[in-house]
């Protein structure tokens, strides 16, 4: 090959590659456009679950905190527990968002970081173990508690730690336990 060859196909990958990079950046703008940072932007994200044939592994794959996340939300002592007690599990694939057959309906309740600190508004619609770590959140913070209930029902499989942080939601389900291990 000569010279000039090898400079066209070089031209020719970065432009490939650069066409890439775009169109990965506006499905992400398109994602966020679809799940504001808002309660009905959460509510939207979570019915995804309950639509029939949803792929429950693909779609809670893309809630999970990057290390920036674990920073944004929780104070420095312990985001970087919360995160390598919960990275292997992510990494295994055995943190899934499911509902159980039959609930195919969605309850969405959300507080504040604040809130939950003082254990006042909607706090105590959250598991009690949110109380351990209250204290170790940022401010600020809108946190979203969902069940997938059948029709009718109150009672269902319940998730918490719904968080919209850098731009993206996120879940950090049950944080207490990093410092219960402590």
């Amino acid at each position: 090959m000569n010279q000039n060859s090898t400079q066209k196909i070089t031209t020719l990958s970065l432009r490939l590659l650069a066409l890439a990079i775009c169109i990965a950046l506006i499905a992400e703008g398109r994602a966020a456009d679809a799940f504001p940072g808002t309660e009905a932007g959460a509510t939207s994200l979570v019915k995804e679950f309950v639509k029939p044939g949803a792929d429950h592994a693909a779609l809670s794959k893309q809630l999970r905190p990057t290390t920036a996340d674990y920073a944004a939300v929780f104070e420095p002592d312990i985001a970087a527990k919360v995160e390598a007690l919960y990275g292997p599990a992510w990494d295994a694939g055995q943190l899934v968002v499911a509902p159980k057959p039959g609930q195919s309906e969605v309850k969405l309740f959300s507080t504040t970081s604040d809130e939950m600190k003082s254990w006042t508004g909607t706090a105590a619609e959250f598991a009690g173990g949110w109380k351990q770590v209250a204290a170790k959140l940022k401010p600020g913070l809108k946190v979203y508690r969902f069940k997938f209930v059948e029709p009718g029902k109150d009672l269902g499989m319940a998730f918490d730690g719904l968080i919209y942080v850098n731009g993206n939601w996120r879940i950090f389900p049950k944080p207490w336990r990093a410092m219960e291990k402590s």
